[in-house]
């Protein structure tokens, strides 16, 4: 990297008065001025310039307020032009012999002061600037890969507390069939351990295919049979084309298991779980409607309604999928409970 930009700087430097040199060499062709001159002008000036840019480290200067980086600038522009136009004179005078110190105009070194000035300034102004927007650019990098980490962490964070809390549930669905019916235990337990290997595996991934988590719910829903047996019921209605879609890993599951906690698991008849997705508007539609439990009261307004779980899972929905992905808990309808999720389709 800093090979790269060594030699960055070194083509800009021989670019930037070399054609300078081309120029002045032009312009005086017709005067007799030797281009040994605008030769030996610009070595000098590459000279001068990468002097000032070692001894006075002008990119320290941008940590400085626009006030003093300005007049830095400007003091050491002319102090380079000075020193430029002494050793323009000094060539022209004792080397090309172009006049003698006694035609020596005081109001042609000025002028040549300004001008040297000038293009030491345009100098300045190209190292700061381009170094400014380098600066910034590390500057807004930086600040991504701070956003992403604290993403990170959070997305850990959440999914840290989405997996004990799943755990605990399913383990609870078990328990009484190991003195019940040991055999069928065995059984359940087999699936459990599935579940567990996909929900508390080290490589699992933060988005997964709706299809798999599908998968995963199919395999919860069984072990809440188990506990409710017929009283729970379940429908699904999910098209083709929404399967392949990817959704944040335990989000799925994470609805299903809040709509039996807090809805189906309280209702002494029964219920039913509901699961639909569809594609639609450049977006996947996936709801999870449950029937709820007529002695809970609905939440109030702005109360986080179905806890920890679904809180955890709007966040980690919002992080993974964007502003544009939203969940949303309707409880306006005595009937019925229904969780929307909203996910926008990649461009």
């Amino acid at each position: 990297m800093r090979n790269t930009r060594a030699s960055v700087y070194a083509a800009c430097q021989l670019g930037g008065w070399g054609v300078l040199t081309v120029v002045n060499t032009l312009l005086f062709l017709r005067g007799g001025v030797s281009p040994l001159l605008w030769v030996a002008t610009g070595v000098m000036g590459i000279l001068l310039t990468d002097l000032a840019r070692r001894w006075l480290r002008p990119r320290e200067w941008l940590r400085l307020r626009t006030a003093a980086i300005a007049g830095r600038a400007v003091a050491t522009s002319l102090v380079l032009g000075l020193v430029l136009t002494l050793i323009v004179f000094l060539l022209s005078v004792f080397v090309f012999h172009l006049y003698t110190l006694e035609q020596a105009s005081t109001l042609a070194f000025i002028f040549g002061e300004f001008q040297w000035s000038m293009v030491m300034g345009i100098w300045m102004a190209l190292y700061l600037g381009i170094h400014a927007v380098g600066r910034a650019r590390r500057a807004e990098l930086e600040r991504w890969k701070l956003e992403a980490a604290a993403q990170t962490a959070e997305l850990r964070f959440l999914k840290a507390q989405l997996q004990p809390h799943f755990l605990f549930n399913c383990l609870n669905s078990v328990r009484a069939l190991i003195t019940e019916d040991p055999a069928r235990a065995q059984e359940v337990i087999t699936r459990l351990s599935s579940l567990l290997r996909y929900s508390l595996g080290a490589r699992t991934p933060e988005t997964v295919p709706l299809e798999r988590e599908l998968q995963l719910v199919r395999d919860y829903l069984g072990l809440e049979a188990v506990r409710l047996e017929e009283r729970l019921r379940v429908r699904e209605e999910v098209e083709p084309a929404a399967l392949a879609v990817s959704v944040p890993a335990m989000l799925l599951q994470t609805l299903v298991e809040n709509a039996i906690k807090h809805g189906v698991a309280h209702v002494p008849e029964g219920g039913e779980v509901a699961i639909s997705a569809h594609v639609r508007e450049g977006a996947l539609h996936l709801e999870v409607a449950n029937t709820p439990a007529k002695a809970s009261p609905p939440p109030p307004p702005g109360a986080e309604a179905g806890g920890v779980g679904l809180h955890n899972a709007s966040e980690r929905l919002r992080l993974l999928c964007g502003a544009g992905a939203s969940l949303q808990l309707d409880v306006t309808q005595a009937a019925v409970t229904t969780a929307r999720v909203r996910i926008p389709l990649p461009a």
